[in-house]
């Protein structure tokens, strides 16, 4: 059997890394700590948007985590340009950006899902949040305000978000799609629950702790991807599966291919699936299409190795940016070189390919995790991320707001925030033109209002 250049170069390296780890387990993870057996059905309690907790509210302190002034925006941004990027103008950076309500303080904490009802729908924008497997809805509430509030202020370091608790720090963000809420509980049971509240039942296992993708498909269908360890003649392996509406579990990845990170995103009448496979010598980035057949079953593409990166980690992760039309671009956050970090922007056109070239924004030092999300189904293609602010060992964060343009560029428009550090960066464009950002610091869960721009 023949393969094309770089896919013989990945199974050579994968072996050498398998050799280095010790093991045929792809990756330098933890142990498995899910099996392949589903968890025992339980049913849980579902809250509605009727349960929801009480308005959240504004916090007035101006702290650590103040946006920088628009000298220190410019010099940001410059930093962080890749030399095989073009950098912004620097007039124009800013632009496009305009800060119109928040931050605004909310009453839960971690990973969010943002959702914003279509414009049939009446219907507010929601923040919904996982516990336990059980989606928690949020209606922001700013009260009478109408200008931005202050910038939050960062906690002490003991004020948490519950990734000191082993249970809580295994709730990864809901996803949503067509009318139906994702969520995995702490022991990796994945239920589908009608948006509106309701019972839903078990239809998949995954691994404790890792994030779950959804789009909806043509005809009501819904698919969902998730990762789950299986037991192979190599050891344990960590595989990248998909469901189609409540059927069984299909596997994603390629045989003899581990999985780290899997994101859907919706695609010519399809979807198109991304999966990391971040291993100790190198990480691949695999990418398929996916679609339904005239009997309404799961069709699965080809796959390709579209990236292969330097060495990873099992925490790495990425996003899939799909603009209004056009290509999609597959964004992660790696080491371009030994010396030199960013974000790769790797085009995917009609069908995913071998090998496809980088388009590098390159920041100003190394960062794990890089917290990474962007929009999808409108142009131009948004991308909220965090990087370094400066080369320094311990630098501070900024979440830094852009666009990528035709070619894959990216091009900064401001600094949202600046921190310590930051966890479970999300970002929804809504039909009103503005962009809602959310992200966690040592203070809580914020949520921004942006005007989205040109």
């Amino acid at each position: 059997m023949s393969y094309p250049p770089l896919r013989a170069r990945v199974l050579v390296l994968a072996a050498l890394a398998a050799c280095r780890d010790g093991s045929g387990t792809p990756g330098a993870g933890p142990a498995p700590d899910a099996g392949a057996a589903t968890p025992a059905p339980s049913v849980a309690p579902t809250a509605s948007a009727a349960s929801a907790p009480s308005a959240p509210s504004l916090d007035a302190g101006v702290g650590d985590a103040a946006a920088p002034d628009a000298a220190a925006a410019d010099a940001a941004a410059s930093d962080a340009a890749a030399p095989d990027a073009a950098a912004p103008d620097a007039a124009a950076l800013g632009a496009g950006c305009t800060l119109r309500r928040g931050p605004l303080s909310l009453s839960l904490r971690g990973p969010a899902l943002l959702w914003s009802p279509d414009e049939a729908e009446r219907a507010d924008f929601r923040v919904i949040f996982n516990r336990d497997g059980v989606a928690q809805h949020v209606a922001p509430s700013f009260g009478g305000l109408t200008a931005p509030g202050s910038p939050p202020a960062e906690a002490a370091p003991d004020a948490g978000d519950g990734s000191g608790d082993p249970a809580r720090a295994s709730w990864p963000a809901c996803v949503m799609a067509s009318r139906f809420v994702y969520c995995m509980d702490h022991g990796g049971t994945i239920r589908r629950t009608p948006l509106g509240g309701g019972e839903g039942p078990p239809i998949g296992a995954g691994r404790r702790g890792t994030g779950i993708s959804a789009v909806a498909l043509p005809g009501g269908h819904t698919l969902l991807a998730f990762l789950s360890d299986r037991k192979t003649t190599e050891g344990a392996v960590t595989q990248a599966f998909a469901v189609l509406d409540d059927g069984a579990a299909v596997p994603l990845s390629e045989e003899g291919s581990g999985a780290t990170f899997v994101a859907l995103s919706p695609w010519k009448g399809g979807a198109l699936a991304m999966y990391i496979d971040a291993r100790s010598a190198l990480t691949p980035v695999h990418a398929r299409t996916l679609g339904l057949t005239a009997e309404g079953k799961l069709e699965i593409g080809p796959d390709a190795v579209v990236f292969v990166g330097d060495a990873g980690e099992s925490r790495m992760g990425g996003a899939l940016a799909i603009g209004a039309s056009g290509p999609a671009y597959v964004l992660l956050p790696a080491a371009k070189d030994i010396s030199a970090f960013g974000m790769a922007a790797i085009r995917v056109d009609e069908a995913p390919r071998d090998d496809m070239p980088a388009v590098w924004s390159l920041y100003p030092n190394g960062l794990s995790p890089a917290p990474i999300a962007a929009t999808q189904g409108v142009s131009p293609i948004h991308v909220a991320r965090v990087r370094p602010v400066s080369r320094e060992p311990g630098a501070r964060h900024a979440l830094e707001l852009g666009q990528l343009d035709g070619e894959g560029r990216f091009h900064a428009r401001c600094v949202a925030v600046e921190g310590k550090s930051f966890k479970h960066v999300a970002i929804e464009a809504d039909r009103g033109g503005s962009l809602w950002i959310a992200y966690t610091n040592a203070a809580g869960t914020f949520i921004e209002q942006r005007a989205a721009g040109p």
